[in-house]
């Protein structure tokens, strides 16, 4: 009969003590709440959205670093006030001003080419145009692009290349 009672009066106190915790779970820290800032707007984004999230540009710019085999100073200036950190917002570097072309132009790819046929991309292998198809880890990609022309050349002899034939011939006029 003892043993009977310390069991119920144990039971009891593991679920009195197993209601406190619960309901101590749901109140809320007040320090936590206090260190959330939302974020400060972004300072000169004209290609990205104004709104986008830290995680979101970082995984961009992350991708961009990698898809030309750089790093964030090859498009951000370094700070006037620190040249240790980098001048994010500056657009004292060209290598910005180009990105932001390349970035618009395969937006503009991707919109006119692949979005109408999403889910079920044309052709089949690409799903969207990036900056790793044509850079593959180079900045200026130009020499193994520039052998490309010969490769398609001699594909099919019978396509249409007039196009080719003015330049060659020095008669194309913009």
């Amino acid at each position: 009969m003892k043993t009977q009672k310390k069991l119920i009066t144990l039971f009891s106190a593991i679920g009195i003590l197993m209601m406190v915790l619960g309901l101590y779970a749901f109140t809320t820290n007040p320090i936590a709440d206090e260190s959330y800032s939302p974020q400060p707007p972004w300072e000169n984004l004209k290609v990205l959205p104004k709104d986008i999230s830290k995680d979101s540009l970082d995984h961009l710019m992350k991708g961009y670093t990698l898809a030309l085999g750089v790093k964030c100073n090859h498009c951000h200036a370094p700070s006037k006030t620190d040249p240790t950190k980098l001048d994010f917002p500056s657009d004292a570097k060209i290598e910005k001003e180009i990105a932001r072309g390349m970035i618009t132009m395969t937006d503009e790819i991707n919109e006119k080419s692949f979005k109408p046929y999403f889910p079920k991309p044309i052709p089949h292998q690409v799903y969207v145009v990036n900056c790793v198809m044509c850079h593959r880890g180079n900045v200026n990609p130009e020499k193994y692009l520039s052998q490309m022309g010969d490769m398609y050349k001699t594909y099919d002899p019978n396509r249409d290349n007039r196009k080719e034939k003015i330049l060659e011939s020095g008669e194309w006029k913009e």
